[in-house]
């Protein structure tokens, strides 16, 4: 439990901060001010989280916004949270299971300048959809995390009895950051399941088109020229994470959080379906009968 004459510390800090920050935006103002109050109700501050919330950097605040956001989701359906200071973000019980949430909020790095600039007063946008450059920023942040989850393994904060979700936020990923990719489906599925872009089929006598699906992706081209995998939840070597959450919000507005989860059907430890309030966008891999390693991929 944090003492209350630390906590009653952090509390002036980050409300100092915000009210600087957020002096020419008062609904932005109202809302982390909100989020902030239930965080520290709940016990959880530690002195990295202030001191990083606080700094003045963007990426930074975008970071911790997203673990307020979480912390606020989680404990509206019901969960109690507590925070180590050396280990993941997050982490609550469900039927006798501790189950840690690692959040991470990938920065724009190697994205196309015009597509993070919004428009100009009275300006209409037009522009290309830099998907796979998103995507590569989504499955860097889903391997930062894999890494620290083998470090946390070591220590000894996580056991190999213990669920652990990859919480990752896409928001700084565009000035209108979205949570779907090329495919229709969120960037937490195309980051861990081998889905393409749509593909037709065309009658060559006729020029119609006959049918859609989704095509196969395996892998995705880095900057680098490096192919990157799509497919960590067809790979046992990741059965140590249980599920992704994916988000691309830095509100909520008033709203439940918009929010994704991505379960993996190879995971030593999964979690259950419908814990995490996401209502119909839960999605999972179901086995093929007779074609063992083979799965439907299909969403609540």
């Amino acid at each position: 439990m944090i003492a209350r004459t630390k906590l009653t510390r952090f509390d002036a800090r980050v409300r100092t901060f915000l009210a600087h920050q957020f002096k020419n935006s008062p609904w932005s103002l109202a809302e982390l001010t909100g989020l902030w109050e239930t965080y520290a109700r709940l016990g959880l501050p530690n002195e990295d989280f202030v001191a990083e919330f606080t700094n003045g950097k963007p990426s930074s605040l975008a970071q911790r916004t997203w673990e307020l956001l979480l912390a606020q989701h989680l404990h509206d359906q019901g969960h109690e949270l507590t925070c180590v200071g050396d280990g993941p973000d997050l982490c609550l019980e469900h039927n006798g299971v501790r189950i840690w949430i690692e959040a991470v909020c990938p920065e724009p790095k190697n994205l196309p300048a015009d597509w993070l600039e919004g428009p100009k007063p009275n300006e209409c946008k037009v522009g290309t959809f830099p998907h796979e450059q998103i995507l590569l920023r989504w499955t860097t942040a889903f391997d930062a995390k894999v890494s620290k989850l083998k470090k946390y393994l070591e220590k000894g904060t996580v056991l190999p009895t213990d669920g652990y979700i990859i919480a990752i936020n896409g928001c700084q990923l565009g000035w209108t950051p979205g949570a779907r990719g090329i495919t229709r489906m969120p960037f937490g599925v195309e980051s861990v399941f081998p889905v393409g872009p749509l593909q037709y089929a065309i009658n060559r006598e006729t020029s119609k088109i006959e049918g859609a699906s989704i095509s196969l992706r395996f892998s995705i081209i880095n900057h680098n020229n490096t192919a990157i995998p799509t497919t960590p939840f067809l790979d046992p070597a990741y059965a140590g994470v249980s599920a992704v959450f994916g988000c691309a919000a830095d509100r909520r507005h008033g709203k439940p959080l918009a929010m994704h989860v991505v379960h993996n059907p190879l995971a030593t430890v999964p979690v259950s379906h419908g814990l995490f309030g996401v209502d119909e966008d839960e999605w999972f891999a179901v086995p093929i009968k007779d074609a063992p390693g083979e799965f439907d991929l299909s969403h609540a």
